[in-house]
């Protein structure tokens, strides 16, 4: 579970990039260039020190990356423009918690303790106290809807993804091949990769055909990017598909319900607070702080148990 909570700082980092990176190119563009940093970053790392695209558990990492880092990721990239990142990780990271759990358990009979039960309760909760904001200026009702609900779509995805890499994981282990968790990072991007520039490329000949489509998208009115695009694609592809998704399987490699695991990563929402106040412009009322203290028990809890 210590591999969760890096997790969850990795995740909060790579919400704040994404959000700054999608502004400045578009959710598409950022999105295949964060994914092709990340693919020689692994891809070099794989080829050059591991098995590279050997293990029984290649097509279900690959499936699992389509499915969680293409469309999953694609779908969060919308939220992210349309709402911000605060807004954005607490729709995603919180349904995929609940989802990865309820999957877990219907699919793999990864049963949870009544114990792991309260505490994944506290820290979900907290999560909700402390960040459900209130009226977002500058938007309007359709586009915090339309925000949302691509990142309720993410978090499906995403809760798909984490248990399909568990699953594979286990199919390793059971045939008595040793994959490491950045291994599995590289098969999963692989399949994340492909199916991301497939629909980069649906959505740029779509925005070719209807000229002016990708300006008339209502997006989040915050203050510009202190930095270039450039840079903060290369953030989002290390804390994200790097080194956040390297730490995550390392932790679903280790804990039965990869439910648990997502329900600790979900704290990346408190996290990102600090950081977004000063890119953003987000402060954080009282509840947030009730919210952490709440969450923070949680997690408390969880690494005991």
């Amino acid at each position: 579970m210590h591999f969760a909570v890096l997790t969850a700082v990795l995740f909060a980092l790579t919400g704040l990039c994404a959000a700054q990176a999608s502004r400045i190119l578009g959710a598409g563009r950022a999105n295949a260039w964060r994914l092709v940093i990340a693919l020689a970053v692994l891809g070099g790392w794989a080829h050059g020190f591991g098995p590279g695209l050997r293990g029984n558990g290649l097509v279900w990492f690959l499936t699992a990356g389509g499915v969680g880092f293409g469309f999953g990721g694609w779908c969060t990239f919308q939220a992210l423009r349309r709402v911000g990142s605060t807004l954005t990780l607490l729709v995603n990271e919180c349904a995929a918690a609940l989802f990865a759990m309820v999957i877990g358990w219907v699919a793999l009979g990864a049963f949870l303790r009544p114990s792991e039960m309260v505490f994944a309760a506290m820290v979900i909760g907290g999560v909700v106290i402390g960040m459900t904001p209130g009226p977002i200026p500058g938007l309007g009702r359709g586009s915090v809807l339309a925000g949302c609900g691509f990142a309720a779509i993410g978090a499906l995805c995403q809760a798909v993804s984490i248990n399909l890499s568990s699953h594979a994981f286990s199919l390793a282990k059971r045939a008595g091949v040793a994959i490491q968790p950045i291994e599995a990072a590289y098969q999963r991007l692989l399949g994340g990769a492909a199916v991301a520039l497939v629909l980069y490329a649906i959505t740029a000949a779509a925005r070719r055909g209807s000229p002016g489509e990708e300006t008339e998208t209502e997006t989040a009115p915050f203050p510009e990017p202190l930095l270039p695009a450039p840079v903060w694609v290369t953030l989002n592809a290390l804390c994200g598909p790097v080194l956040g998704v390297t730490c995550l399987l390392w932790a679903v490699s280790l804990v039965g319900n990869p439910g648990l695991v997502q329900t600790v990563a979900a704290t990346a929402t408190l996290l990102t607070v600090p950081l977004a106040r000063r890119l953003e412009g987000a402060r954080p009322g009282r509840r947030y702080f009730v919210g952490c203290v709440l969450a923070l028990g949680g997690v408390a809890g969880l690494l005991l148990a």
